[in-house]
């Protein structure tokens, strides 16, 4: 019997990873959500408690969207004049990571000589394109 369970639905690993926790998630969020939840259980045993279900939810979505608005508007607020901290903010929120401007090198001194060897080619196309002149 697991040989055949095994064959059509192997087990498969996963891994859960969770989010961290949204800065303006507050306690009366967090109880608006409970509240939104149980109003889901029951949506369907009446018209009445689907009709709840509606309002709730969208209390419940625009509490959030006006959580969040004031949040990060108080963040803009208090860093102005400070344009470094805006875009921290901003990459932040956006998942922007910084990239590794430097190629994949295990050894130090070969990335060196690599980059040496780049240079000086440079040089010499940039000399071989200038023209020659004669001196009289």
């Amino acid at each position: 019997m697991n040989t055949i369970l095994d064959q059509h639905a192997p087990l498969t690993q996963k891994t859960i990873s969770f989010a961290a926790h949204a800065p303006w998630f507050d306690s009366e969020y967090k109880n608006q959500r409970k509240l939104r939840r149980k109003a889901e259980k029951h949506k369907n045993k009446s018209e009445y408690n689907m009709t709840l279900f509606k309002e709730i939810r969208s209390e419940t979505t625009i509490m959030a969207n006006l959580k969040k608005k004031q949040y990060y508007s108080n963040i803009l607020e208090k860093n102005k004049g400070n344009m470094r901290a805006v875009y921290n903010v901003v990459n932040r929120e956006l998942d922007r990571k910084k990239e590794n401007t430097l190629p994949a090198e295990d050894n130090i001194s070969q990335l060196c000589t690599k980059f040496n060897g780049f240079f000086n080619n440079k040089i010499l196309k940039i000399r071989e394109s200038f023209p020659t002149i004669a001196i009289c």
